[in-house]
């Protein structure tokens, strides 16, 4: 196995391999660690990193410190709130408990609350909304401690997840069969407010889309719903706001669920998805069979294998993912999924050795996987 000396030079070939235009002979990886990865490694407070601007900045460097020297890698300046940002904008309230991820509290009881949340949801001003007044403070107090200016609306929690965060999911995984007319609203109300607050954020934090624009999706909870009532409840939702910020021949669709999705995925190539970050229990070859442009954000499965997982068995994961994938360029080396609390540097280290082993396939215009 390769050992990486140089790991500032690695990731500096890093940014040039996601050019994905030959810039590198190498296939990216993509290390991203989370707040929950973070807390769990410095043994932090949650409760005041999630909350409080200074202690997150505080622990964000200090950690950033050891990933350099373990990694080379450095945890950039963000404002971290776990997962409930998208989904404040309704009204829950915010939670988080010692050692864990934040929660927003249900906004809807019982299936007759949902036509009261659609008629409030119409008059939300969203900059007032939630933790986006505390965003925007903090993506204020990022530009004037780092001189880096923060943008948000490239991304949002999908349909089914947001759903599932207002009801409960044991709630709406049963009221989209016990109550469907309540559901449609919820979900029509889910699009509306999608596209006022992804404008919203867009223009006051002044994004500006690229050449290639490219809108995310995250949606764990859309595995839990048969292809059908995926079709009837969510398809079209979701398909609109793919077509309304990544609606291009060129543009870049991506979806991220951890959960099983091949059930599903036919309809996301539908709405034109292209880019999956999705379904630890399946290999590269089964999404391609379905999406066969599809660029695959890591197939490494998160827990089994990159937390709990030998050295040697990340290896002949991102080998497979490699000879499946890796030779047309469609292929991001990383886990399928988050990087879990208590991954150790040793299995991070063996995912970066194993991209330098295994990851340059293009060698002189020849294509090789070792």
């Amino acid at each position: 196995m390769m050992q990486i000396k140089d790991y500032q030079a690695f990731w500096e070939e890093n940014e040039r391999a996601f050019r994905f235009d030959g810039s590198s002979d190498r296939l990216p990886v993509d290390l991203f660690l989370n707040g929950d990865w973070i807390c769990d490694y410095m043994q932090a407070d949650c409760p005041r990193y999630y909350t409080e601007y200074e202690y997150q900045k505080q622990i964000r460097e200090c950690c950033s410190r050891v990933t350099e020297a373990e990694l080379g890698h450095r945890i950039k300046p963000s404002v971290d709130f776990g997962v409930v940002q998208d989904v404040s904008i309704y009204g829950g309230r915010f939670q988080c408990r010692p050692h864990a991820t934040p929660v927003m509290t249900h906004v809807i009881e019982k299936p007759e609350d949902i036509p009261e949340l659609v008629q409030r949801m119409k008059k939300v001003n969203i900059l007032d909304a939630g933790l986006v007044p505390v965003y925007l403070q903090w993506r204020d107090w990022i530009d004037r401690d780092y001189g880096i200016t923060l943008t948000y609306g490239d991304a949002i929690k999908g349909g089914a997840t947001t759903m599932a965060q207002l009801c409960g999911v044991t709630n709406f995984c049963t009221w989209i069969m016990t109550n469907p007319d309540e559901m449609h609203l919820l979900a029509d109300c889910w699009l509306e407010t999608a596209i006022r607050y992804v404008d919203t954020m867009r223009a006051e934090t002044g994004y500006v889309p690229g050449d290639i624009r490219k809108f995310s999706m995250m949606s764990d909870v859309a595995g839990l719903l048969s292809a059908p009532l995926y079709d009837e409840f969510l398809k079209d939702a979701e398909g609109e706001l793919y077509r309304r910020y990544a609606g291009g021949p060129g543009d870049r669709r991506y979806y991220h669920a951890d959960y099983h999705l091949m059930h599903i995925l036919p309809l996301l190539r539908d709405i034109g998805v292209n880019e999956v970050n999705i379904d630890p229990y399946v290999d590269c070859s089964q999404i391609l069979s379905v999406i066969p442009d599809a660029l695959i954000w890591g197939q490494i499965p998160p827990t089994k294998v990159l937390l709990y997982g030998s050295p040697e068995e990340i290896r002949q994961c991102v080998k497979r993912d490699v000879s499946q994938a890796g030779a047309s360029r469609q292929l991001v080396i990383g886990p399928a999924g988050s990087i879990n609390p208590g991954t150790s540097f040793e299995n991070l280290r063996a995912m970066c050795e194993a991209a330098e082993t295994y990851g340059r396939i293009f060698i002189s215009g020849e294509e090789r996987i070792r």
